[in-house]
């Protein structure tokens, strides 16, 4: 990740490809270090954490320089209850889907023929993932694990 900086203007974000574009006539050389893109204004820009939170709406803002490091930066705002309903039932769907998946590879334990199961493990293992959607919070699920 870069930003370019020109008469005192962030540009970001700014790509490699993007500088090649805007200078046609220039050859760069093939391995273009830090050093050659500061020459140019480039400047490599810190990832930072992208938050994680249902009830907010997360855009990239413009980096900000701290202690002479240009860091990722990540606006939020509060999402409408509209926006929070959808985003909890999509999450609800991905639960459904993936404990689906979980049972469909273990149905195998279930079976008349199956290798001899002396515990409960995967009766108990299954019933947890059918009763998985009776958690409150579909971002905070506590998933069994395998037996």
């Amino acid at each position: 990740m870069y930003l370019r900086i020109i008469n005192d203007t962030i540009i970001y974000p700014y790509t490699i490809q993007q500088l090649k574009l805007d200078n046609s006539n220039v050859t760069f050389p093939e391995n273009l270090t830090n050093a050659v893109l500061l020459e140019w204004d480039m400047i490599s820009v810190q990832p930072t954490v992208k938050p994680n939170d249902y009830t907010k709406n997360i855009s990239e803002g413009t980096p900000e320089l701290i202690d002479g490091t240009y860091n990722q930066v990540w606006n939020q705002s509060n999402a409408s209850e509209t926006e929070i309903n959808i985003r909890i039932e999509n999450k609800w769907i991905e639960i459904r889907n993936l404990r689906d998946q979980l049972l469909l590879e273990s149905d195998w334990t279930q079976l008349a023929d199956s290798p001899q199961i002396t515990n409960n493990d995967w009766k108990t293992y299954r019933q947890y993932l059918r009763d998985i959607t009776s958690q409150s919070n579909p971002f905070g699920i506590s998933w069994p694990t395998k037996p």
